[in-house]
């Protein structure tokens, strides 16, 4: 069996596997499925008895494909690499952006490591010590803010999900730095990021259909964990054409905490169906779900302004910046 160890923040895993090509380089590469559109490293670490996890695949081509999951280990077994080719949706497979692994690693950081993962971009102003984090699920607008954001000198942070802890005080960690973005967003939106980022955009006669992954690491912050930094939240609505911004104050502390743990909680409960044809339930319990519950109420403690914005993707940072 072929053994490899690896580290996604602070959970540590094992990959075993029966066939070199089970373990694919979506760990490290730069493409839409890619694990690195949700975390801000896959790092290979030595191989032992003692990591959180273990992942072990056996490839037998003429035995049904299977999943299993317990405390500390996931299992696939059976026709692994055929399900995994016939995929329509590499995302949705162990090792895609919304797949077991990713799903499962949040699980993990909650319940060893007391780390939890909100569903959002951050973006970091240097010039006034505040963390903007917006947390949305797709279509919300993430994407808007993180490119208006880069072309009025904001820094990256994470684009997908942003992780905090506590331990004397409040620490946020970095999470993403590539995201999926539209080319008719870049192309026609937002044209001074492309050249920023000496990026070349691919021909598509679906400009506003095709998404490719852009890496932002020349726009990132220059620091990879950050204690002591004002928070705002912003809870976005951006449409691509809208005239004016309307942004408002959330002072119901009910709300706001209804609305962070919704958002906290969905990629961990979040029922799946993987290589199309495995429904997955949802990792959730009620001991997770009470610290959980806990966490956000931590975090809000922390959080100097929340705000619910609604906006075009042009002025979707108006009233927002301190």
């Amino acid at each position: 069996m072929i053994r490899k160890g690896f580290k996604i923040l602070k959970a540590t895993f094992g990959v075993l596997a029966n066939k070199e090509e089970l373990i694919p380089d979506i760990f490290f590469s730069v493409n839409y499925e890619s694990l690195l559109t949700d975390f801000h490293a896959v790092e290979p670490i030595e191989y032992s008895d003692n990591l959180d996890f273990y992942i072990t695949m056996v490839d037998e081509p003429n035995v049904p494909f299977d999943i299993s999951v317990s405390e500390k280990k996931i299992s696939l077994t059976g026709s692994i690499l055929k399900a995994t080719s016939e995929a329509s949706d590499l995302r949705f497979t162990l090792f895609g952006n919304e797949g077991l692994l990713f799903r499962y690693t949040l699980m993990v950081l909650e319940w060893k490591y007391n780390t939890y993962s909100f569903h959002a971009c951050s973006l970091y102003d240097e010039k006034t010590n505040q963390m903007y984090i917006a947390p949305g699920g797709a279509g919300s607008g993430k994407t808007c803010l993180i490119l208006k954001g880069i072309e009025l000198g904001l820094k990256i942070f994470s684009t997908e999900m942003t992780h905090f802890s506590f331990d004397n005080g409040m620490t946020l960690y970095k999470g993403s730095l590539i995201d999926n973005i539209r080319v008719a967003n870049l192309k026609y939106s937002y044209p001074t990021v492309p050249k920023k980022l000496n990026l070349k955009l691919p021909e598509t006669t679906d400009e506003w259909g095709k998404k490719i992954p852009v890496d932002l690491k020349a726009e990132q912050t220059k620091f990879d964990l950050i204690e002591k930094t004002g928070i705002t939240v912003i809870l976005p609505h951006i449409e691509e054409v809208r005239e004016k911004s309307i942004v408002t104050d959330i002072k119901d502390r009910r709300a706001a905490r209804k609305a962070l743990f919704d958002n906290i909680s969905n990629k961990i409960a979040e029922n799946v169906l993987l290589y199309d044809n495995v429904p997955f339930a949802g990792l959730d319990n009620p001991v997770l779900m009470k610290n959980r519950f806990r966490a956000v109420d931590r975090f809000l403690d922390h959080t100097e302004r929340i705000v619910k914005v609604i906006a075009g993707s042009q002025n979707c940072w108006e009233g927002t910046l301190k």
